[in-house]
Parts: structure tokens; sequence; C-alpha cells
């Protein structure tokens, strides 16, 4: 017996497109509720995830709050279907700092979103410096990023994989920004855009019914 899957979230969410990526690679049947109200402090808005954050999965009716755990949920229906490298599964220095830059990065970058583009806010001294940490991230990624590959153990998909591409594409879409030149993030992006999954999720607003 198949299991009912609901992914609440936006199409505009770079966390919200992991989880679907990985639905997408899995090859799961499910259904998407988008959140319209991203403002709204009511908890049944995000399916009731006290946090008010997205996106939030519904396995058989039971909730599941966050990306990771939603992708973990996911693969937990779906056993054997793929080989995925998970975060905790890295074991050198260069792959844990990998998945904690690549987590710091995304969540920076919606800071940086919140600030400049939903809230229009004149730049402080906070929002400089979330800036400038996003783009010190991305440059460390981009230094690092062939090695990292490299020490990635086989797999049929990665969440680290999943996240960079995710974020990488997310940024022109949400957040446009001048970057220096970063020659293997883009390489990257250009492969994994290749895929199925990545095809089959692109980014876009979710528009409330009239």
């Amino acid at each position: 017996m198949s299991s009912q899957v609901d992914i609440i979230g936006r199409q505009s969410s770079h966390y919200t497109r992991m989880t679907r990526i990985v639905a997408e690679e899995l090859g799961l049947e499910y259904r998407f509720q988008p959140i319209f109200d991203l403002m709204s402090d009511d908890p049944e808005t995000y399916a009731g995830n006290p946090a008010l954050k997205l996106p939030v999965l519904k396995l058989d009716g039971q909730a599941i709050y966050g990306s990771v755990n939603i992708c973990r949920a996911l693969a937990q229906t779906a056993p054997g279907r793929l080989q995925i490298n998970w975060p905790w599964d890295a074991e050198t220095p260069l792959l844990m700092n990998a998945h904690e830059t690549l987590a710091h990065a995304m969540a920076m970058e919606v800071e940086v979103v919140v600030h400049e583009r939903v809230e229009k806010r004149l730049p402080d001294t906070a929002s400089r410096k979330r800036r400038q940490s996003l783009i010190n991230s991305l440059s460390w990624l981009d230094t690092h990023l062939n090695d990292i590959l490299r020490q990635l153990p086989p797999r049929d998909l990665s969440l680290f994989e999943t996240g960079l591409y995710c974020l990488l594409t997310h940024l022109p879409f949400r957040n446009p920004m001048d970057l220096p030149p970063m020659p293997n993030l883009a390489a990257f992006e250009r492969d994994f855009g290749s895929r199925a999954s990545a095809q089959a999720t692109p980014y876009r607003f979710d528009k409330p019914p009239e």
C-alpha cells in the first residue's frame, strides 16, 4: 500500500525545491500544496509547524518539519530505491565543512532576500555582513567543489549536491546579485540541471486562486 505524500511549501523556495527533487528522483507520487501567505503568524498556515517555517511534509497525515527531515522521510518510503548520501555520512573535515557552509549559505540567502527584496530595507551593518557572508560561502564552495565531489562516496544522489543546485539556481531567480566568477559552481549547476528531477521542478511564484 502506497503512502499519501503531501509537500507543503512554495515553488519559489530553495528548501521546498530540495524536497521535490528528492521525491522526483525517488519516483514518488506526491501532491504539492502551496503556502501563499509567508507573513502569516498562524501555525496552521504551515501545516501546524510552530516555527512558522516551510516546507512541511504530510506523510499519511503525519507532519514532518524541515527540508532535511522531509528528504529522509521520503527516502524511507522507498527503501533501497536510491543510494543517497546524507549530511551525517560526512567523515572528513572537508565534507563536514561543505555541508555546514552550504546550510549557512542557504539560510543567509533567505535573510538577504527578506531584507533587500521583500522588506526593501536600506543596508545596515547586519545586512552587509549577511551579504558578505553569503558571498564568502559561495566562493569557498567554488574553490573546494571539485575536492568535495571527489570525496563524496559512490551515490545516486547526495543531499549536498541537491541543496547546492537549489541554492545556485535560486540566486538569479529570487536574489540577483553581482558575484565574482565562480566557474566550478557554474559547471556543476549546468551538469545537475540536466537531471529530469531538476527540469521538473522549476522555480515559479505560487499565485492564490482568484
